[in-house]
């Protein structure tokens, strides 16, 4: 009797569809708060982003806000595990791994370009130099040295017999010449002789991976 009352009010149902559409609503709050944070730092850098102006900016209170994230340093935290989520998503597509070492090469940095022009990706950058005193832990979603990004790039350069470390640096000098662009046309709002620039580190790393 009591589970029928339940179903006659809406509150669960035998298919579980109501169970459903809270989930879905819970999902879709989450992704307006990020989306709140995100657009925040893209138009007035970090110190834009406060808790009330997120909260403000999603529709919520700031109470909501701390139901689904429990922090603003959570929800920093969540931009970041969304930026290297996309950058792993990016790096596995298939057509890293065809054509001739040129090719890859070419493709990876035209992935990894594209990624770091990406707004989850700028709003990580400034996550990440904002807290890197006081939120050592936020470095994570950044780091190059994991296994994961070693084994993606012998799938990728499976032709290359560098070792672990020296793929590594390759990857880390690509990462850091893209990222002084990324900011270096963040600041200009854009970036003379870009295709240049992004020629010649296609041609360092393919260097570097050649081992020549």
């Amino acid at each position: 009797m009591d589970a029928r009352r339940d179903v006659e009010h809406g509150r669960v149902s035998d298919d579980g569809s109501n169970l459903g559409r809270q989930a879905q609503k819970s999902k879709n709050t989450r992704e307006k708060i990020l989306n709140s944070a995100i657009s925040l730092i893209k138009e007035g850098g970090f110190s834009a982003a406060s808790a009330s102006r997120i909260a403000e900016r999603a529709g919520i209170t700031w109470g909501a806000a701390q139901h689904h994230f429990g922090s603003k340093e959570d929800i920093l935290d969540a931009v970041m595990a969304i930026s290297h989520e996309r950058f792993i998503a990016s790096v596995s597509a298939p057509h890293l791994r065809q054509g001739t070492l040129a090719d890859r090469v070419d493709a990876f940095v035209d992935c990894m370009w594209a990624h770091y022009q990406d707004d989850v990706y700028l709003a990580g950058l400034e996550i990440l130099l904002a807290s890197r005193d006081g939120n050592p832990g936020s470095t994570a979603a950044f780091d190059l040295r994991g296994k994961e990004h070693v084994k993606t790039l012998h799938e990728i350069f499976h032709d290359s017999d560098l070792s672990d470390e020296q793929l590594q640096e390759a990857l880390i000098f690509v990462h850091c010449l893209l990222t002084g662009l990324t900011i270096e046309k963040v600041l200009e709002q854009q970036l003379r002789g870009e295709q240049r620039h992004l020629r010649r580190c296609k041609l360092m790393l393919l260097t570097a991976i050649s081992n020549v």
